[in-house]
């Protein structure tokens, strides 16, 4: 496991039982389920978890039933209730709660009244209200895949470099995905270089829309409670040891992805087009000038 320009992020497939035998927990913090547009069911994710051995963050698009599921009948696995927002603006963000019900009263309070017609690809909240929201609750706020993807605004900072968000952005949030399974290796080591010359607590997860990919990227911190995991993130104490997820698992989640997206073609098209608009605008501007 040689490292990368941060010396606690490891472009290479986790070991894991060598992983928990020098003390750490490993924790896949960026997985999907039924719940939003996957296809892993909550009892198969756990059934895998506790044959690898990895602790599971559920952070369905959106929603939060497969957390709260996890949560209640966890198998004897660690299950760290999250979720990822998809805010106006095309950027997704990540959050790590200390209990389900945090978590539960979060989304009643804030987000269930927010979802548009299709759910899973954005709400009607802004990064800085998505950011602003969540500071009344014990929770960490992550930048999922934060220069992601090609051709859309699915990262905070791909957004600050084009200005479609203000520099400040970044300065709310209390940590950096730094490898995501579904990102490609240069896009993973931007992100992990940020991380390391800015001084951020950092995390990773495989991005899992199919059960395969569980496990391929996992966060390891010396802990065994969502308590003590949590708290050793936000202390920089994490280790991120992963890679991008193979052709064929990627193969299989675009099917997946695509498949759960059909019914929802119309509406996705048109919050595509809210989204990158306001890049055309900044890009046009630049021609002009």
């Amino acid at each position: 496991m040689s490292p990368y320009s941060h010396h606690t992020t490891h472009f290479s497939a986790p070991a894991l039982a060598e992983i928990r035998e020098k003390g750490y927990m490993p924790v896949d913090m960026h997985i999907h389920t039924h719940h939003s547009d996957a296809a892993i069911r909550v009892p198969s994710l756990l059934t895998r978890a506790k044959h690898l051995g990895t602790g599971v963050a559920i952070t369905d698009h959106n929603e939060v039933q497969g957390a709260v599921e996890a949560c209640e009948h966890p198998q004897g696995v660690l299950v760290i209730p999250g979720i990822e927002l998809s805010a106006r603006e095309g950027p997704h963000i990540l959050l790590y709660f200390y209990s389900a019900d945090e978590l539960a009263d979060y989304f009643n309070t804030h987000i269930r009244g927010t979802l548009r017609k299709s759910q899973y690809m954005a709400l009607q909240l802004s990064v800085e209200k998505i950011l602003k929201s969540a500071e009344d609750y014990h929770c960490l706020k992550v930048a999922a895949h934060p220069f992601g993807y090609f051709g859309i605004n699915r990262g905070i900072l791909k957004c600050i470099d084009n200005k479609t968000l203000p520099a400040g952005t970044i300065d709310h949030l209390d940590g950096i995905e730094v490898i995501c399974g579904g990102m490609n290796r240069d896009t993973n080591e931007k992100a992990a270089r940020y991380a390391g010359e800015h001084n951020f607590p950092i995390t990773g997860g495989s991005d899992a829309h199919v059960l395969p990919s569980v496990g391929s990227v996992v966060t390891c911190v010396k802990a065994e409670t969502v308590e003590g995991f949590l708290n050793g993130i936000l202390k920089k104490e994490s280790l991120v040891i992963g890679s991008t997820v193979s052709p064929l698992n990627k193969g299989m989640t675009a099917g997946v992805i695509a498949w759960n997206y059909i019914p929802f073609t119309v509406s996705s098209l048109q919050v595509h087009y809210e989204q990158n608009l306001p890049r055309l605008m900044q890009y046009l501007k630049g021609l002009v000038k």
